[in-house]
């Protein structure tokens, strides 16, 4: 009977313990990132499954092979969401991008520290195990802004005008301790692009958490 209790006791322990640990490994962290998107009521035209996109690039941009990297990373996820593709001669809509990092401004950070316990005690599954809050402790960096912007553009005006009255305007922003806005980028193009062709009426948050695999497939070449 003592082995049985023996042998129960342990799987106990197993199914716990292993229980926490993936508790611990699988609370991915999450990438807050404010978005507003903006229609003009005068000039709204609805954006229909599988209209074609041209991503055009600035061909002033400071950096040509970033400008190079965020438009390929734009038609993948145009891709994704059912459009197509296709020269600025051809496509049906648009897509202008600017983006940039703000100033880096001294910011406290609040940092929560949690444990993991086993505890033993005389119960009659034998141990137990606990979580329990540890300390918080509280540093001063730089935390800088990140930011996206998107214009989509009717594309028979903008091959006429070369340019044109906006359709639909995203605003993507972040913030965080890195001022690389190549590693920042994923995430606020990612979420910009939940919000195509809506006005959001004010700025909303959307929670990406790091192993999306919408993330995860941005970074591949």
């Amino acid at each position: 009977m003592m082995g049985i209790f023996s042998r129960r006791r342990g799987s106990w322990w197993a199914v716990l313990i292993a229980a926490c640990l993936a508790g611990l490994t699988g609370c991915a962290a999450t990438l807050p990132v404010l978005v507003n998107g903006y229609t003009d009521p005068a000039a709204a035209v609805a954006i229909p499954p599988g209209a074609r996109f041209c991503v055009a690039e600035n061909p002033q941009a400071p950096n040509p092979l970033l400008e190079r990297e965020i438009k390929v990373k734009l038609e993948r996820l145009l891709t994704r969401r059912g459009f197509g593709l296709g020269p600025c001669e051809q496509a049906d809509f648009v897509m202008l991008f600017t983006y940039g990092t703000g100033p880096g401004a001294a910011r406290t950070l609040i940092s929560p520290e949690w444990s993991f316990g086993v505890g033993a005690g005389r119960v009659w599954h034998g141990g137990y195990v606990f979580f329990w809050p540890g300390f918080t402790t509280y540093s001063t960096a730089a935390v800088y802004d990140r930011w996206i912007l998107l214009n989509v553009v009717a594309g028979r005006d903008y091959r006429e005008k070369r340019t044109s009255r906006p359709l639909w305007v995203g605003e993507a922003r972040s913030a965080g301790a890195s001022a690389d806005l190549r590693q920042a980028v994923d995430p606020l193009l990612l979420a910009a692009l939940e919000k195509l062709g809506h006005n959001t009426g004010k700025a909303v948050t959307l929670e990406l958490r790091e192993d999306d695999p919408r993330l995860r497939d941005l970074k591949r070449p």
